[in-house]
């Protein structure tokens, strides 16, 4: 990999490899969801129930939203994890997504206070959400 990226910019290779480690681990918590679609309801219930949620409902749409959601996020999770082992030829892909993440990271907080979830699941996801996408957007910067 020579470094030259599309319009003659340049990708270090310490930058270049901490974008494919941060995609690589990305991808691969996105990717352990795919356990979720074949959780038990039983299990979903109880992992809600103890992170303070209640009860979990047992109904069709929940079943739904819950499973096709988290496969949704596998699919997605392998993707980053196959883009990472060639980011010269999907920077601009790369950079688009740490761009577009900022604005999911807002978004996500605000579904996220709206829902309400508890404070320190918005404060987590959220926190993670713009620390991972700002820094992914900082390292490919133009």
């Amino acid at each position: 990999m020579s470094g030259e990226l599309p319009g003659n910019e340049t990708l270090s290779p310490a930058r270049r490899r901490t974008v494919a480690l941060m995609l690589r681990g990305l991808g691969i918590v996105s990717f352990s969801a795919l356990a979720a679609v074949v959780l038990p309801h039983a299990w979903m219930d109880g992992i809600h129930q103890r992170i303070g949620l209640g009860e979990l409902p047992d109904l069709p749409m929940v079943a739904y939203l819950s499973r096709s959601l988290s496969l949704f996020y596998a699919w997605l999770g392998l993707l980053v994890f196959w883009i990472s082992f060639d980011v010269d030829r999907h920077f601009r892909w790369i950079r688009f997504f740490a761009r577009t993440g900022i604005a999911v990271a807002i978004a996500q907080t605000a579904i996220d206070f709206f829902a309400p979830v508890p404070p320190w699941w918005l404060i987590a996801e959220g926190g993670f959400l713009f620390t991972y996408f700002g820094v992914l957007a900082w390292l490919t910067r133009s």
